[in-house]
Parts: C-alpha cells; sequence; structure tokens
C-alpha cells in the first residue's frame, strides 16, 4: 500500500485517557463491539494520555468501512464498525504519541511527495475537493495526517533498525537463497560476510509487523485509555 493509500485508510479512529495510575488498556473489541452505542454519541468519544480524540476524527474510516456493508446491515453494524475504527485510531494514536516523545519527525520532502501523488490522481478542483469530503478533511488536515503517517512509520523503522538479528538465524536466511543477496545476473552467489549488512537488513524487515506489534502492546500497557464510545 502507498503511504497516500495508507494515509486515507487510517483516519477517524478513537482512543481515551482513563485518570490515576498508567493501567493497561482494553481494547474498544474485548467487550460486544456491536452493543449500542451510547445516546447522545458523545463529541469526545475517547482520550489517550489524556488527548481528547472526537467523533469527527473517526468517521472518515468508519465511513469507508461502511460503504462496503450492505445497505440493509449499515444501521445495525454501525456501532462495530465505530468502535473498530477507534481502535485504529487509538493505536495509531499511541504510535504517534511515542514518536513524538522520541523527537522523530517525519521526512517533509516524503510527505509533500506523498501529497502531491495523491493531488495528481484526483485531476481537476473539483475531483480533488469531492476527494477530501469523503475523508472529511481539507488540504491541511490532510497533509497534517499524511505527516502523522510518516511519523509513525519512522517510529517503527527506528524500532526494526535496533532489533538484535542473531548469526544463525542471517546465515539460515542468507542460504536459503543466497543469490537473492548478489548482483543480478551474478554466475556465483556471493559470500555471506560480504553481504551480512544486507541479509540482517532483510530479515528486520521481515520482522516488521511482530517488531510492531510488540512496541504497541508495550505502549497500550502504559497508557492511560479512556473510552467514551
Amino acid at each position: 500500500m502507498t503511504p497516500t493509500r495508507a494515509a486515507v485508510t487510517i483516519l477517524g479512529l478513537l482512543l481515551a485517557g482513563c485518570s490515576g495510575a498508567p493501567a493497561p488498556s482494553p481494547s474498544p473489541a474485548a467487550a460486544d463491539p456491536g452493543r449500542p452505542l451510547p445516546s447522545p454519541v458523545p463529541e469526545v468519544v475517547a482520550r489517550v494520555n489524556g488527548q481528547p480524540i472526537r467523533i469527527g476524527q473517526i468517521l472518515p474510516i468508519a465511513k469507508s468501512k461502511l460503504d462496503r456493508v450492505l445497505s440493509a446491515d449499515r444501521e445495525r453494524k454501525k456501532p462495530e464498525v465505530l468502535r473498530r475504527a477507534l481502535e485504529q485510531y487509538v493505536d495509531r494514536e499511541l504510535l504517534l504519541q511515542e514518536a513524538l516523545a522520541r523527537g522523530i519527525q517525519a521526512d517533509s520532502r516524503r510527505v509533500d511527495w506523498a501529497y502531491d501523488q495523491m493531488r495528481r490522481e484526483h485531476a481537476g478542483e473539483k475531483a480533488w475537493e469531492e476527494f477530501l469530503a469523503k475523508q472529511g478533511m481539507d488540504p491541511q488536515s490532510f497533509k497534517a495526517e499524511l505527516r502523522a503517517q510518516h511519523t509513525v512509520a519512522a517510529l517503527v523503522d527506528q524500532e526494526v533498525r535496533a532489533l538484535p538479528v542473531p548469526e544463525a538465524t542471517a546465515r539460515a536466511a542468507f542460504e536459503a537463497d543466497p543469490r537473492a543477496f548478489g548482483p543480478e545476473g551474478s554466475a556465483a552467489p556471493p559470500a555471506f560476510e560480504a553481504v551480512r549488512e544486507a541479509v540482517e537488513a532483510a530479515v528486520r524487515q521481515g520482522q516488521r509487523k511482530a517488531v510492531h506489534d510488540a512496541l504497541l502492546g508495550r505502549l497500550r500497557g502504559k497508557a492511560r485509555i479512556e473510552l467514551l464510545l
């Protein structure tokens, strides 16, 4: 998935920050996600470490999910869809907060490139405005969301780079397909030591999801989360 597509699909989820000592944060799906929504639905649907999350922030992603549900089922599925969106936004907010706490910043050139690429896909001002309206955003908020996503990606990159790779693991990955690490068209595979850094980098990337999930688990374990939806 391209950075621009990732930004679109990740909009609008919910979170909460409860007062008191940090405690493991409950998943919104831990209780029945299909239970009735509170009436009225609150403007602030969650807080993450004191940071409020508003209903408008989760609506774009919830809408994109509801659009894929049969019309007859949409009303019944709405509570679950909103809470799943909340769960995603909680995760995204936890990662973004951690990135900012570490002083990690998105590469502005990549953010601008991603924005420009998406803009080119919607030729004409009317098409662009319609696209943004479907996301519940304007150009400024869309770019801000892109920046947030690139910031989170930079955090995960940092974690991936720090992952130790035992020599036995690297050798096993190399021996599974030695030619994959050599020059294209080479008659003989490279020596392990000559490409060890590349092998270790490939192993780390293969563990990216596990690294992401482990980091998120640690953050959830110490977060103050209050769910109001």
